[in-house]
């Protein structure tokens, strides 16, 4: 039977990608791929290393904070609604690539291993359990945020946070969301970029933009809240 899930959640934009073909010979670059014993086309884009590289680049001001994937995924995958099988989660790159992530994964604490686990991923395209007959993880190249939405995830609705949204409470917009459906089937979607707005692409697919805050949240803090309202509802016993 297949297995119905309560909502999904979808960390959009986000700052995970390996360095770009123009920064790769930068000096910065090569140094950190040095001392991970990758090559720079290997190595994720991160600003903690690669600052004087990006500066650069005035177009990355989004880019380079594969943190904020990692702190957001563990907020939700250590939560009884992950555990529980009733959220889905997927994350949609800056640079249109889409991870999907499958269930029961032990999801590494650790940012050093996170980075590891990133990187085979996006070497193999697919990460599989260790008995080889479940895949955990799957990169697909080029499949941009309203694909992903459209084509895989195919909410009743998609619900953005932000802002710049219309001001509300975390407990009204997952209550009245919930409160549509029997079962509800939506996304919600927390943007996973250090700075900015979401792109006009992705706000076209959303039913609603909400802010639940007068200061701007970290996407880590908003999907904890979010995690949390959610189990209110779908993991009432």
């Amino acid at each position: 039977m297949k297995q119905e899930y309560g909502c999904s959640i979808v960390i959009a934009e986000a700052a995970l990608e390996l360095v770009p073909q123009n920064l790769r010979n930068h000096q910065a670059v090569r140094a950190h791929a040095a001392r991970l014993g990758r090559t720079p086309g290997e190595t994720f884009l991160d600003r903690s290393y690669h600052h004087a590289a990006m500066k650069t680049d005035p177009s990355l001001t989004k880019h380079g904070r594969p943190d904020i994937v990692h702190l957001s995924l563990a907020a939700v995958m250590s939560s009884p609604l992950y555990v529980n099988n009733k959220v889905r989660v997927y994350i949609s790159t800056i640079d249109s690539n889409s991870i999907i992530i499958g269930e029961g994964i032990r999801f590494p604490k650790s940012y050093f291993r996170f980075e590891g686990l990133m990187a085979d991923l996006f070497k193999n395209k697919r990460i599989k359990n260790r008995e080889g007959t479940k895949v955990m993880l799957e990169l697909n190249e080029g499949v941009t945020f309203n694909q992903l939405v459209g084509q895989t995830i195919r909410p009743r609705q998609v619900i953005g946070f932000s802002s710049i949204g219309a001001p509300s409470t975390l407990e009204r917009v997952v209550t009245d969301t919930f409160s549509l459906n029997t079962l509800p089937s939506c996304a919600f979607v927390v943007g996973g970029f250090p700075r900015g707005h979401f792109s006009k692409t992705t706000t076209e697919k959303f039913a609603s933009l909400y802010s639940i805050s007068n200061m701007g949240l970290e996407a880590h803090v908003v999907v904890a809240r979010l995690v949390y309202e959610c189990e209110k509802i779908l993991c009432k016993q």
